[in-house]
């Protein structure tokens, strides 16, 4: 875990940025375990840790495996949700400090009549959350210019496609400069409690 969000390394120690990975991923299964509309809570990662808070949040945990990446570990928990029946599936990271249950909801309601649903990241280029039905309708490609591929795979298809700003859900955590603007906003949650003990060590130091 103490290899998480490695770009805030400098503004970060290993430690720090472990706690806040935890915290934010606390707070995003809060969210989206209070979604009525979402029946089953699917988390993924090779980090005993999240194993446990998963299943705090009465969540099925995947190990991903000692291959990491992203792409896959998403792969791996649609292909399960889909072995279990499921008939869509939401994909929402875990580095959204701002996730609430009422975006979320929002989102799904407008994506009914849709078959992806996108919330773009605030600079426009990432997927915060993906949306599809059914599961496999295509393939999810996270990473660089990941709103544009998603968009582009589901034009070819000439799949009913929606994209949703949400202030909240658009909000990431990657870099320094969006840690900067985190400190300087009102959070709640256990992301709030770790920025207010990073708040009062910086005044003792």
């Amino acid at each position: 875990m103490k290899l998480a969000k490695t770009r805030l390394s400098p503004a970060l120690k290993p430690d720090e940025r472990a706690h806040l990975t935890l915290a934010m991923l606390n707070d995003v299964l809060g969210a989206v375990c209070g979604v009525r509309r979402i029946s089953r809570v699917t988390v993924v990662s090779a980090d005993q840790t999240v194993r446990k808070i998963a299943r705090s949040y009465k969540s099925h945990f995947i190990w991903e495996g000692e291959r990491r990446g992203l792409n896959k570990g998403v792969r791996l928990a649609i292909t399960d949700s889909e072995q279990r029946g499921a008939s869509a599936v939401v994909v929402i990271h875990a580095d959204l400090p701002f996730a609430n249950s009422r975006d979320l909801s929002q989102f799904l309601a407008k994506c009914e009549e849709y078959s992806v649903g996108l919330v773009p990241s605030r600079d426009g280029y990432g997927t915060n959350v993906l949306f599809l039905k059914p599961p496999e309708i295509i393939k999810p490609v996270f990473g660089r210019h990941s709103l544009q591929k998603h968009q582009c795979l589901s034009k070819r298809m000439n799949l009913k496609l929606e994209v949703f700003h949400s202030r909240h859900l658009g909000f990431d955590i990657d870099e320094p400069k969006d840690l900067r603007q985190l400190l300087r906003c009102r959070v709640r949650g256990e992301t709030g409690r770790f920025l207010r003990s990073m708040r009062d060590e910086s005044r003792k130091d």
